[in-house]
This record gives structure tokens, C-alpha cells and sequence, in this order.
């Protein structure tokens, strides 16, 4: 069964491209599609990411870009790889933003994907949207991404600690092509299990990929 209630929604409301102070660059890049849904973010309490930090300190669209040392914009290929540390009580936070658009005719579908880690520990989040003149507009997982099964992910039979558990998964767009790499995550408490079990979950599991159909709107196998 899809998994699509891990994932946040990616908007509350529709964001109109008046409501942003002046994006600039590609109306269908990934640039302006952060910078549009950034404009209504309301990150949880809990995450510890740059995009969070930036909307509650209220940082405006330069000082946010400015959190992220390292940036990998790719315009042609409408890809972005940004990367950004910030420190907090907790230790060191490392921020990876990925995104990129998806062309169908006058509008992209935006897949934005923002990792933090702390101490080894990740978490993350992918959310969608369409773009396109007038603004961006929320699209639930299930429109965009065919159905994915916890069997999709497993090399082989599923092993004791990893029976009857829901795996999450992380959307990571590619740079080049029209692909999406879909990664398994384990829950904490299974991957622990795992590991006391001596079960290699890098052989276990595996990455797939779906392709961007741009007549369908939507990623497939």
C-alpha cells in the first residue's frame, strides 16, 4: 500500500505567484518552486532543517539561500542540490535540499525532498506540487507517484525483523533524466532489530526508480 501519509502536505493553500516577492529565473524551475512554497511552510515543532529554521526566524528568500554553503543549481536540467549546516543545542544539523521540475506542456510537477541529520540520525521529507504562471498548487502523493509495495523494496524474502513493519520511503529526483530514485526507509526501532539480528539491510533492501510520463502526469515503473 502506498505510504503517502508519512509525507506532509506540501501546501495548505494554492500560492500565487503575486503573493512572493518577484521570483526571478525559469517559472518552471526548481528555484522559483522552493521559493513559492516556502512562502506558506509551516514546518512541525520538531524539525530541524534550514527551510524550517529560515520561516521561524522569517529570513527573506536571499538570507534563506544564503544558509546553504554549498549549491548545485542546474538550470538546464531544472535540478537544484543544496547543502547547509546550522548549529543548535542538540549539535550540528546538516541540511541536503534536493528538487527538481518535470515538464508536461505548460506547468512542471515540482518534487522538493529536504533531509536533516544530527548525529548520524536523518529524517526527511519529499512533497509535490504543481507549477506553473500563476503559482503552485498541492498534489497529493497518490496523483503523481504509481502505487508502491514494502515487497517492491525487498531483494529476496522479507527477514523476521523487518515482517509485518511499514517502510517509509524518500523521493530523490535525479539530475539528469527524466527519473525518480525511491529509497526504503526503515523504522528506528526495526533497523535496531536488524541490527541485532545481524540482518544486512543494504542487501536486503533495495533503491528503485519510476520514470516521469509526462502525457499521464505522473511517475511510473
Amino acid at each position: 500500500m502506498l505510504r503517502a501519509a508519512l509525507f506532509l502536505p506540501l501546501l495548505t493553500l494554492t500560492v500565487p505567484a503575486s503573493a512572493q516577492t518577484a521570483p526571478t529565473g525559469d517559472p518552471l524551475g526548481p528555484v522559483r518552486g522552493v521559493q513559492l512554497f516556502l512562502t506558506s511552510f509551516q514546518p512541525p515543532a520538531a524539525e530541524g532543517s534550514l527551510l524550517a529554521l529560515a520561516r521561524r526566524e522569517a529570513l527573506d528568500w536571499a538570507a534563506t539561500q544564503n544558509l546553504f554553503a554549498a549549491q548545485v543549481t542546474d538550470a538546464p536540467n531544472r535540478f537544484l542540490d543544496w547543502r547547509g549546516s546550522s548549529a543548535g543545542a542538540g549539535g550540528t544539523v546538516f541540511t541536503t535540499l534536493r528538487a527538481a521540475t518535470y515538464a508536461q506542456g505548460s506547468r512542471a510537477l515540482l518534487v522538493l525532498n529536504r533531509e536533516w541529520c544530527r548525529a548520524g540520525a536523518c529524517q526527511q521529507r519529499t512533497v509535490f506540487g504543481w507549477l506553473d504562471a500563476r503559482g503552485l498548487k498541492p498534489v497529493p502523493e497518490a496523483d503523481v507517484i504509481q502505487v508502491i509495495r514494502d515487497a517492491d523494496f525487498l531483494t529476496g524474502a522479507a527477514p523476521t525483523c523487518l515482517r509485518g513493519v511499514t517502510l517509509g520511503v524518500q523521493y530523490v529526483p535525479a539530475r539528469q533524466g527524466a527519473t525518480l530514485s525511491i529509497l526504503p526507509v526503515v523504522p528506528d526501532a526495526a533497523r535496531r532489530a536488524c541490527e541485532a539480528a545481524g540482518v544486512n539491510l543494504t542487501s536486503t533492501l533495495r533503491a528503485l526508480r519510476m520514470t516521469w510520463v509526462a502525457g499521464a502526469g505522473k511517475f511510473r515503473w
